[in-house]
């Protein structure tokens, strides 16, 4: 796995043609933006908002900002249902995340299904078992799409506990309200979004402790496209994880989702823009290294993936020192290669110990 980005020209050809189907996701948001209702803000108060993050030094020390530490949590198991020879739990706590920025608490708190996070396990029911958390992307979360995506059943005849933590904003968490079901990620709304993903960081944290009291020996985290970001945020601010992998992930979020493309009701200079973007980039893995020994994470990539620019996931490559890796060709979603990725993600498991090697 030393490919570092090199391609053919019909893999140039493969890749434009999994691209095309990237396109056709990101022209969905710009069809529907004409029927979106458009967020009222206060300049005075948006500015004042976005200062804080740089004042109270959270954009020169980002780690800062995250609050990943133990807090008790009450957990419950709101469901339980037979799964193969063991079973299928939603387990629920509340959430404690506090915003960082006091200006923004009432905004987020009012959304009261956020306040409840959620994690699906499928447990075999014995404890000492080892776990695979996996981490959803964007506007998904629902479990049974989940099971089919992360391939749980496998994991889970392998004789692995497998969980699925759900990201804030997502699934029974959303908003009552459709038209608001993408508020994670807000361009017009830097500081939101970045409260959004210290809740995910907080949340997740949480979850794994809940997972470990539960029997969980280890927990490894795998995580696609937004969940991709999320472990590799996590595997930055936290060491009690075994492994990080990362598919297709995001790694920063530019050009089709960021405060540039936004078109505000009131005068906007640079010294603003630069602000905003600052803020925006606070939560990028690419301000941090990895807590975890490099061995133990795994980056996927497509070469041509629109979603998740590749030349973003090159860049955490070099600045994490060339971590195992896999660079396939196509896009996001339609992907030429795709055994490359199974090959790479058990072997993981099997480097970790989390299953037995072959041979």
């Amino acid at each position: 796995m030393t490919d570092r980005g090199n391609e053919t020209l019909l893999q140039k050809g493969l890749g434009f043609a999994g691209s095309l189907v990237d396109d056709a996701f990101l022209m969905l948001p710009q069809i529907l933006k004409p029927f979106t209702p458009a967020r009222r803000i206060d300049p005075v108060q948006y500015r004042q908002e976005i200062q804080f993050y740089l004042d109270h030094g959270y954009v020169a020390h980002p780690e800062s900002f995250f609050q990943v530490e133990d807090v008790s949590v009450a957990d419950k198991i709101l469901n339980q249902t037979p799964y193969q020879d063991g079973l299928r739990q939603i387990i629920a706590f509340e959430s404690r995340y506090q915003t960082r920025n006091p200006m923004i608490a009432e905004r987020f708190n009012r959304f009261v299904e956020n306040q409840t996070a959620y994690l699906i396990r499928w447990a075999h029911g014995d404890r000492g078992r080892k776990t695979v958390l996996c981490l959803h992307g964007y506007m998904l979360g629902e479990p049974s799409q989940a099971e089919r995506m992360f391939k749980v059943s496998t994991l889970y005849r392998m004789g692995l506990d497998v969980g699925l933590f759900i990201t804030p904003f997502h699934w029974k968490r959303a908003p009552r309200s459709r038209m608001m079901r993408g508020i994670f990620l807000q361009p017009d709304d830097v500081g939101m979004t970045c409260e959004c993903v210290g809740q995910a960081m907080h949340d997740l944290y949480q979850s794994i402790m809940v997972l470990k009291k539960m029997g969980a020996s280890e927990v490894g985290l795998i995580g696609a496209s937004l969940g991709g970001y999320h472990a590799g945020l996590f595997a930055c601010l936290n060491d009690r994880i075994a492994f990080a992998a990362l598919m297709v992930p995001a790694v920063l979020f530019i050009e089709k989702f960021s405060p540039q493309t936004v078109r505000y009701p009131f005068p906007v200079d640079k010294k603003m823009h630069d602000a905003m973007d600052q803020v925006w980039r606070l939560h990028s893995p690419l301000n941090f290294y990895p807590k975890i020994q490099k061995e133990r994470v795994l980056i996927v990539a497509s070469r041509s993936d629109k979603l998740c620019p590749f030349e973003h996931v090159q860049a955490l490559c070099e600045k994490w020192d060339w971590p195992p890796h896999v660079f396939m060709t196509g896009g996001h979603w339609l992907v030429i290669n795709p055994r490359e990725r199974g090959r790479a993600w058990y072997r993981l498991l099997a480097d970790t110990g989390f299953i037995e090697k072959k041979g």
